[in-house]
């Protein structure tokens, strides 16, 4: 018999990379207005925006470490899309990939980014009319945790580069069942076997394990601490397993972490 108390956030960041086409729609047709745009121009200044845009999206996660690939894989391979009707296509390839946010050099990303702009006709007053065009420029990218902020350089881009498309290796996380798993190990635990039931039930070398016992309670503390996850469950007297909610920033690096002390000692 288990009450839960809170659910914790989910602490994984999807990629906006579908934001980044529609915002560079928005320019090209910005630069469009201008009314002495060529095909050629709208498609280089189109390959910037989304390149400075790339820079702002690759900010997002890096409070957390994330190898290169990740970063490629879930922020530049979804930047390809087909013209529909926003009047341009984007390609986007990543040529090469090496290091972590971690890292003292960051994570190193080079994207080669091309757009082609499909023919446009004026429709107004000050609105210009253009062929078809098409512009190519690469990029290495330097990826580093906060507060270092991520760095942008355009680079020559290599004749004929093998391309090979990223994966996003799964990130660590708690099971999707880890508070049922918690509550039926608290329920049957003794004060002799609590730590070791609690290790076999979360195995995994990347999840943290902290139990104690307190009087007639028992209380367990489950969590990742490179993604700041963290559940603590407490079997009371009567049996019942409660979750305990407890600030976010108490998990923090250089805080208590994942800890029983969230419960017993918390912060004041």
């Amino acid at each position: 018999m288990s009450r839960h108390i809170m659910h914790g956030p989910n602490n994984f960041a999807v990629a906006r990379a579908r934001w980044l086409a529609t915002s560079a729609a928005m320019a090209a047709a910005l630069l469009a207005l201008t009314g002495c745009a060529t095909g050629e121009s709208v498609a280089a200044d189109t390959v910037d925006h989304i390149a400075a845009e790339l820079t702002d999206e690759l900010d997002s996660p890096v409070s957390r470490v994330r190898d290169a690939e990740w970063f490629a894989a879930t922020y530049i391979t979804p930047l390809n899309s087909e013209a529909g009707g926003r009047g341009f296509a984007v390609y986007a390839d990543t040529l090469a990939w090496s290091g972590s946010s971690g890292d003292e050099s960051g994570a190193r990303i080079e994207v080669r980014i091309r757009v082609d702009v499909e023919q446009k006709h004026a429709v107004g007053i000050g609105d210009s009319s253009y062929a078809d065009g098409s512009a190519t420029k690469c990029f290495r990218y330097e990826v580093f945790r906060r507060p270092h902020p991520v760095t942008r350089k355009g680079i020559k881009c290599p004749d004929n580069p093998e391309i090979t498309t990223p994966t996003a290796a799964p990130l660590p996380a708690l099971p999707d069942d880890a508070r049922d798993l918690l509550v039926t190990v608290l329920g049957a635990a003794t004060s002799a076997s609590l730590e070791r039931d609690v290790r076999a039930a979360f195995p995994h070398d990347f999840i943290s394990v902290e139990t104690d016992v307190v009087g007639d309670e028992f209380l367990a503390a489950v969590g990742v601490p490179g993604e700041r996850e963290c559940i603590v469950g407490v079997r009371g007297v009567d049996g019942v397993v409660e979750f305990a909610s407890f600030d976010r920033t108490w998990i923090e690096p250089g805080e208590l972490g994942c800890s029983t002390r969230l419960v017993t000692s918390p912060p004041h």
